[in-house]
C-alpha cells in the first residue's frame, strides 16, 4: 500500500468521496478549506501554491516515508509541476512533454498545424516590433494574450492602429502571444480520453463569448442536441487536435473553435483539464455523469464504464455567469421564479464592493439551467440574464462616497 497525493486549488473536488474504494494513504495539499479534511490521511495548508517553491520537496520527504503510488491535480496551473515529480518518481500519468504541449499555446498550435489542423495566424510576441510587423501583415482585429494563461485573463482583442498604440504605450507584459482574430462562433468540445480513446465527449456553442466580461456582458453556453452534423464535426476535429499533440495515458479536455461563417472550423485552444465555470454540473445534468469524478478516479487507478445518457434526446442544458461590474451589491434576488433554473449560485453577498470581471469566469452568479433541447436553452438563458439584471441593485462607487 502506498499513498496517493491530491493538489487541490478548488472546493469543487472532493476527492475522497470519489474514491471510497481505494485502499491507499491520502495526502492532500490545498489552498482551500475542505469541509472533508479529517477524512485524509494527511492535509498539508498552502496559502499560494504557485509562490511556494518546497512544495517539490515535500512530495519527495514524503516518497522516501511511504511510496507515492500516484499525484492527481485538477488545475492546469499545476500539470507542469507535477507531471515533472511523476517524471522523477516514474509515476504513470501525464508527462512533462505533453503537459507543456497543453499548457504553452505556441507549442500547442504548432503540433496542430503541423497535423493540419486549421488554426489562426500566430506567433511569440519578444519585442513591439513583432506586434507592428505581425499587424502589417495580417491586418486587424489582432489578439494578445499570454502563453499559459486560463480564463481568458490579460488577453484582449485589438481593432486598429490606434488601440494598438495605446497597448504598446504601456509597455509589453512577458510571455505573450499574438494572433490573427477569427470572425465567428465559438464552440467547445469536452470530454476523457483514456489510453487515445475517447470514452466520453460533448459539443457546446458559446453564447456571446470568452472576452464578454470585458464590456460586462454576461458569458454562457449551451450543450447541443439539435444539429447533429456539427456536434459530429466538432468531436471529430476535437479527436484530431487530441491525437496531434503528446499523448498522455489519461487526458480531461477543454477544447476551443471557432466556427466561421465560411463554414471551417478553427482551432482556438485545448487544455487538458476539465472545463471551468459552470460546463462540468452542465454536463452531469444534460449526460447524468460527474466528469470531474470520472476524471479523478481515472488518475488513482479506477476504471469502470461510465453510466452515461449518451442519447442526450429528451434534455440538454446549458449555464449562465453575470460578471461583476465596478460598484457596491445592494440587493441580489435569493430565489429564481423559473423552474427550468436547477442551480442557482450567488458569489457575492449584499454589501460587497465589487471591480470589475478580471477573467471569463469571475461572476455575481452563475446558473444551470435546462430544456428539451439547445434552441430552447439558449431562449431562455436570455431570459434569464435579462431578469437577473433587472432584479439586481448595484450602486456606483460614487454613490458611497
Amino acid at each position: 500500500m502506498g499513498q496517493i497525493i491530491f493538489f487541490n486549488r478548488s472546493k469543487m473536488f472532493p476527492f475522497k468521496s470519489w474514491i471510497p474504494d481505494i485502499p491507499d494513504d491520502l495526502t492532500l495539499f490545498t489552498q482551500v478549506d475542505l469541509p472533508d479534511e479529517s477524512k485524509y490521511d494527511l492535509v498539508i495548508k498552502k496559502s499560494d501554491f504557485d509562490g511556494d517553491s518546497l512544495i517539490e520537496w515535500e512530495v519527495l520527504d514524503l516518497h522516501k516515508k511511504q511510496n507515492v503510488q500516484a499525484i492527481v491535480c485538477h488545475s492546469e496551473y499545476d500539470l507542469i509541476r507535477t507531471a515533472k515529480l511523476r517524471e522523477y518518481l516514474n509515476l504513470s500519468g501525464q508527462n512533462v512533454k505533453s503537459a507543456v504541449a497543453y499548457r504553452n499555446k505556441i507549442i500547442m498550435k504548432q503540433y496542430a498545424r503541423q497535423a493540419g489542423i486549421e488554426v489562426a495566424e500566430f506567433q511569440q510576441v519578444h519585442t513591439p516590433m513583432d506586434v507592428i510587423e505581425f499587424s502589417n501583415k495580417h491586418g486587424y482585429p489582432i489578439v494578445i494574450k499570454p502563453i499559459d494563461g486560463g480564463g481568458s485573463r490579460n488577453t484582449r482583442a485589438i481593432y486598429d492602429s490606434n488601440q494598438c498604440r495605446l497597448f504598446l504605450k504601456e509597455g509589453l507584459p512577458k510571455d505573450i502571444m499574438i494572433e490573427s482574430f477569427v470572425d465567428g462562433e465559438m464552440y467547445h468540445v469536452d470530454g476523457l480520453m483514456y489510453q487515445g480513446d475517447i470514452l466520453f465527449s460533448s459539443v457546446s456553442r458559446y453564447i456571446n463569448g470568452c472576452l464578454s466580461f470585458h464590456s460586462g456582458t454576461s458569458l454562457g453556453s449551451v450543450i447541443l442536441n439539435t444539429d447533429k452534423n456539427v456536434i459530429q464535426r466538432l468531436q471529430n476535429e476535437a479527436e484530431r487536435t487530441l491525437l496531434a499533440l503528446p499523448a498522455a495515458p489519461i487526458i480531461a479536455f477543454h477544447a476551443e473553435f471557432f466556427l466561421t461563417k465560411d463554414d471551417r472550423i478553427v482551432l482556438c485552444e485545448i487544455a487538458s483539464r476539465t472545463g471551468g465555470a459552470r460546463v462540468t454540473d452542465t454536463i452531469e445534468a444534460a449526460f447524468g455523469i460527474n466528469l470531474n469524478r470520472e476524471w479523478i478516479r481515472l488518475q488513482c487507478g479506477l476504471k469502470e464504464k461510465m453510466k452515461v445518457n449518451s442519447s442526450n434526446t429528451l434534455q440538454t442544458a446549458g449555464w449562465l455567469v453575470v460578471p461583476p461590474r465596478e460598484g457596491i451589491l445592494r440587493f441580489i434576488p435569493q430565489e429564481i421564479p423559473f423552474e427550468w433554473v436547477i442551480d442557482y449560485s450567488p458569489a457575492l453577498e449584499e454589501g460587497r464592493e465589487m471591480a470589475g470581471a478580471i477573467s471569463s469566469v469571475d461572476n455575481i452568479a452563475s446558473f444551470v439551467i435546462v430544456g428539451d433541447n439547445d434552441m430552447i436553452v439558449e431562449e431562455r438563458l436570455m431570459v434569464l440574464d435579462r431578469w437577473f439584471r433587472e432584479n439586481i441593485w448595484v450602486d456606483d462607487l460614487q454613490v458611497k462616497k
